[in-house]
């Protein structure tokens, strides 16, 4: 198994992956499916200037996960926002985990300060991994989206990754090098 940055070749298996949670779940808050282009844009926008790796298992993607901006007012630049998705077939053997913890050694490395996560509460398995990775829950925002018939709450969790120097180095765009998990 290995870890490594995505490629064009990826975006299938990506996109697939992702429109399952937005056809069967209430993950994530997107409420149509993306075509391909659409799903390369986002992509080419994130990786602009943030890391997006995939986990890939005999030449499978089973799974991405990618920092993007919290907010779009500078002051905000040292946190980043966290994402992880993982084949249906592949949640609860500990995947999702590893590729936090490798996107949280990108951040640290491009002198990010916090990670925040924004998680459907619903989304048990997400919110205990967080907890265990020593996030922190700052809020739940109640009815905070409509999807598959109801309400869904939303938990703010953080992390801080970096001592938060004055002044703080700016951030710089890292290199994914393909590692082996």
């Amino acid at each position: 198994m290995k870890i490594r940055e995505i490629t064009d070749g990826d975006i299938p298996a990506c996109m697939n992956i992702y429109n399952w949670y937005v056809r069967e779940t209430t993950v994530t808050f997107d409420t149509s499916p993306m075509d391909s282009e659409e799903y390369a844009r986002r992509i080419r926008k994130v990786t602009a200037r943030y890391p997006w790796i995939v986990l890939e298992s005999e030449k499978r993607v089973i799974g991405y996960a990618h920092l993007s901006p919290f907010s779009l007012r500078s002051a905000y630049r040292f946190m980043a926002d966290v994402t992880v998705y993982l084949d249906p077939e592949f949640r609860g053997k500990g995947y999702g985990r590893i590729l936090m913890m490798e996107l949280e050694a990108l951040a640290k490395e491009a002198g990010y300060q916090k990670l925040i996560s924004v998680i459907t509460a619903e989304n048990k398995a997400s919110v205990s991994m967080h907890e265990k990775l020593g996030y922190q829950k700052l809020m739940t925002m109640r009815n905070a989206g409509y999807k598959m018939g109801r309400w869904l709450d939303v938990l703010w969790f953080a992390k801080d990754i970096a001592a938060h120097e004055n002044p703080p180095q700016e951030i710089q765009k890292v290199t994914v090098r393909e590692k082996t998990v």
